[in-house]
């Protein structure tokens, strides 16, 4: 079923509940994804010797933040585990996954090579993080939070991070402004407001959290946001950064809006052959289109399966298997390259959002 088109709900309406499925639609298989997801090759954009230079020096310093809905950036600051990011990569989870450069330049990792680190401070206000990890490897240094005076404008920046998955990814561009009580928010609704860096540099989802480095390889921002048109990256200053470090507390913000609660919905049903029975698409954010696809066989010992377009393709690559349909999965299937083979299985233990170990699969 991996590789298929996506098919749209069709069929007469459906009346039968959506699936309570752990952790709620998509997130039992979200961690998974984003690591298989990822491009282990670094990408460097370089111009020049100063670019590699800054490139080399700095990207052990930047780390890979995974939770189970998504994956973003984070810098090492303090030789004591403390990392920064930014507060949407992290959400609310108490934990989330670490995982620090491999030594040799685009070397291959997994679940294998994550570190737990807890989330132990929170501003809302500037949509910031520290995490900490129990230990860094050896060789790894943290980067210095630059002081004194904000960049100037037209000042030359270099960022780090892992956009849209390209793990340690390097950019470059110059600084276009900086805006002082900068007001912004975020998908999880929260009003921002901070001093930030408006600059030229490349950034992508999966950027958010990384450091904006100065030719001295000190972190002058944390890329946080994309504005629309061309060219406009935000960056949440580095004084905010340092304010934040030097607070013992968590900073709380108001609610930018308040979105509507939505409960999933079924949609068209249609009977199936192989194996006979009903399958059904899932409405989970109340927009009219399916979310992802159930196969249900009247044949109460075959399993439940669950299909999702994880990358937005229109082919399905992602399978949850329910075999005992208790609303638990017990492995689900990922086609990470787009071949309609499967390339990683995740197992889980039963009431687990999480898979407990991911294997990779020859198809």
């Amino acid at each position: 079923m991996l590789g298929q088109p996506v098919a749209k709900p069709s069929g007469k309406p459906s009346s039968r509940p959506a699936p309570a499925l752990k952790g709620g639609p998509g997130a039992a298989r979200a961690y998974g994804k984003a690591l298989a997801g990822l491009q282990p090759e670094g990408r460097s954009l370089t111009r020049g010797a100063k670019e590699t230079q800054v490139y080399q020096r700095a990207s052990p310093s930047v780390v890979l933040v995974v939770t189970r809905e998504g994956l973003g950036s984070g810098v090492l600051v303090g030789a004591d585990g403390t990392i920064v990011t930014n507060l949407h990569v992290v959400g609310d989870y108490a934990e989330v996954g670490v995982v620090f450069k491999p030594k040799v330049e685009g070397a291959t990792f997994g679940e294998a090579d994550v570190k737990r680190a807890k989330v132990i401070r929170r501003d809302e206000v500037a949509d910031l993080a520290l995490i900490q990890v129990s230990e860094v490897p050896a060789g790894v240094s943290p980067l210095a939070i630059a002081s004194g005076p904000a960049v100037e404008v037209g000042a030359d920046v270099h960022a780090i991070g892992h956009p849209k998955g390209q793990s340690w990814t390097y950019t470059r561009g110059i600084v276009s402004q900086v805006r002082r009580d900068y007001a912004w928010d975020t998908e999880s609704g929260l009003n921002h407001k901070a001093t930030v860096i408006q600059t030229q540099t490349p950034i992508n989802p999966g950027n958010s959290g990384g450091p904006l480095l100065g030719d001295d390889l000190k972190v002058i921002g944390i890329n946080s946001f994309k504005g629309p048109g061309e060219g406009m990256n935000y960056a949440v200053s580095a004084e905010d950064v340092a304010a934040f470090l030097a607070r013992k507390a968590d900073r709380v913000t108001t609610l930018a809006e308040r979105r509507p609660t939505c409960e999933s919905k079924t949609l068209g049903e249609v009977p199936t052959s192989k194996p006979k029975g009903v399958s059904y698409a899932v409405d989970n954010d109340c927009d009219g289109k399916g979310d992802y696809v159930v196969l249900e066989p009247d044949d109460k010992r075959e399993a439940v399966t669950y299909l999702y377009d994880d990358d937005g393709d229109g082919r399905y690559d992602t399978m949850l298997v329910d075999i005992d349909r208790d609303d638990n999965p017990d492995f689900s299937l990922h086609d990470t390259d787009g071949d309609g083979k499967p390339d990683l299985r995740g197992d889980y233990r039963n009431g687990e959002a999480d898979p407990y170990r991911y294997v990779r699969s020859k198809g």
